[in-house]
């Protein structure tokens, strides 16, 4: 969702023939091209306990919950 920068609600839509939207447009003021820039959103590394007892950011996810957490030699440390 899009927030105006004037009037700071939700609500800016795109305005424009379909296939040829031609800007934005908030309801509430009639402000165009307003909308606020995304701020990036930090994100804070997962940290936890690999089996081999190391304590760190996951580094991989196999996508099948199964999450690795350093770099040791062990079968458990990483894929």
């Amino acid at each position: 969702m899009m927030i105006c920068s004037n009037c700071n609600k939700i609500g800016i839509h795109w305005v424009g023939p379909f296939g040829n939207l031609t800007g934005t447009e908030c309801p509430h003021c009639g402000g165009t091209n307003c909308q606020r820039q995304d701020q990036p959103e930090e994100d804070e590394p997962e940290l936890a306990d690999c089996g081999c007892g190391a304590h760190g950011e996951v580094n991989y996810d196999d996508g099948q919950e199964q999450r690795f957490y350093c770099y040791g030699s062990l079968p458990m440390c990483s894929p």
